[in-house]
């Protein structure tokens, strides 16, 4: 969602737009993506708090000090850090009420969010190997959505 820009008393100006809060998460999330060593999924995760101030941006790796043999695509998914739990690491439960990130959350992702009160979600790409991120968010009442590329 893209919204109109303000010229400080409260008026459009014209033609200037400005990405939503959403967005700004997920990119954000994306740039944290970017640090992932991971060669068959790169994923970022970014978390807003009430404000819109960023409570912490987190990719997905090995666990501090542990080295991970990245050409063993099923060993590597055993041992990786998800995104989502190196941005939400650092938070206070209830501090943040947004979490972005560029892969929809797996189960055990979605259930540690709705432990730290997050109240959405929003993601780019789907998670095809975890269907059940989708009811698991209905029954915790946490919003899931889906922005575009």
């Amino acid at each position: 969602m893209v919204l109109p820009l303000f010229d400080g008393i409260g008026a459009a100006k014209e033609g200037l737009m400005r990405i939503s809060w959403e967005e700004y998460a997920l990119q954000l999330a994306e740039t944290g993506a970017a640090r992932s060593e991971d060669p068959f999924e790169r994923v970022g995760a970014c978390v807003l708090r009430g404000d819109y101030s960023v409570a912490g941006i987190g990719y997905n790796g090995a666990p501090s000090g542990i080295t991970i043999d990245w050409s063993d695509r099923d060993r590597r998914r055993e041992r990786v850090v998800h995104a989502e739990v190196n941005a939400l690491r650092y938070i206070r439960p209830n501090e943040g009420f947004l979490l972005a990130c560029t892969l929809m959350p797996c189960q055990d992702c979605l259930k540690l969010a709705a432990a730290n009160g997050i109240e959405k979600i929003v993601f780019r790409e789907v998670y095809s190997k975890d269907g059940s991120a989708v009811s698991l968010a209905k029954e915790f009442g946490i919003e899931l959505e889906q922005l575009p590329n």
